[in-house]
């Protein structure tokens, strides 16, 4: 997995929103599974870190519980390992030229937004601060807990349903209520989701979600378009009006 090292704007002062400072996740149980929170805290003179992130307990298929935590923890470490990196080259890089290098900074903090029908929806922030200048990056994960099978939008939707259609109206839509959140051009330049487009099930909605500054400014934070279920009745699947 590759994380872009996009999505950044400058700021003198931390600037964390509340959505990127979860502590304690918020854990909506139905599956009979326990979730324990893995800390990994470490320091040295090129970054220091504190990564948390989810680690599933309690499944009865245990090459299924492996695999998501394996997608999950792999997807930390490779974080880490090419944020470690980059931090020793640029401190390299300022020794050659004289100039002081401040040590990078990195966390992640993840919550899970829903646990039923044999789903799990789970969703990873990751911060830098590198210069002075923040970053922030969202990934998710969302899967079947039974088989072990990472669902995209079209898993959520009936056999047949032309879900980017119905997906991009909701999105237009909130674009054109809500415009004055975004870039002016933003609904000129939106020509649809992808097949594979991030999202999350967070209870009772979808959320599709942008890139920090993608399609609104830095006060808006990583833009969430988040569609009720009861909206989408005709097209989705039954679980998930339940």
């Amino acid at each position: 997995m590759r994380y872009p090292l996009g999505y950044i704007y400058p700021s003198y002062t931390p600037y964390i929103p509340k959505q990127y400072t979860i502590d304690i996740p918020l854990y909506r149980y139905t599956n009979p599974i326990q979730i324990q929170t893995k800390d990994i805290s470490y320091s040295d003179e090129y970054i220091s870190g504190n990564l948390k992130y989810p680690e599933i307990k309690g499944l009865e298929d245990k090459e299924v519980e492996n695999f998501i935590n394996n997608s999950i923890q792999s997807d930390i470490m490779e974080f880490k390992r090419q944020m470690g990196e980059a931090a020793k080259e640029t401190a390299e890089e300022a020794e050659e030229r004289g100039e002081e290098f401040e040590p990078f900074i990195i966390s992640s903090v993840y919550e899970v937004t829903y646990n039923k029908n044999d789903i799990i929806s789970i969703s990873i922030i990751y911060h830098e601060f590198i210069n002075g200048i923040h970053s922030y990056i969202k990934v998710s994960y969302n899967f079947n807990i039974k088989n072990g099978k990472p669902l995209s939008l079209k898993d959520l939707f009936k056999s047949g349903v032309d879900y980017q259609k119905i997906i991009d109206k909701e999105v237009r839509n909130e674009l054109i209520l809500n415009k004055e959140k975004y870039f002016p051009d933003t609904l000129e330049n939106f020509k649809g989701i992808a097949e594979y487009h991030p999202f999350y099930i967070d209870n009772g909605d979808v959320a599709v979600y942008f890139g920090f500054h993608e399609i609104a400014p830095v006060a808006s934070q990583i833009p969430i378009i988040k569609i009720p279920f009861y909206k989408l009745r005709d097209y989705v699947k039954p679980m998930f009006l339940r």
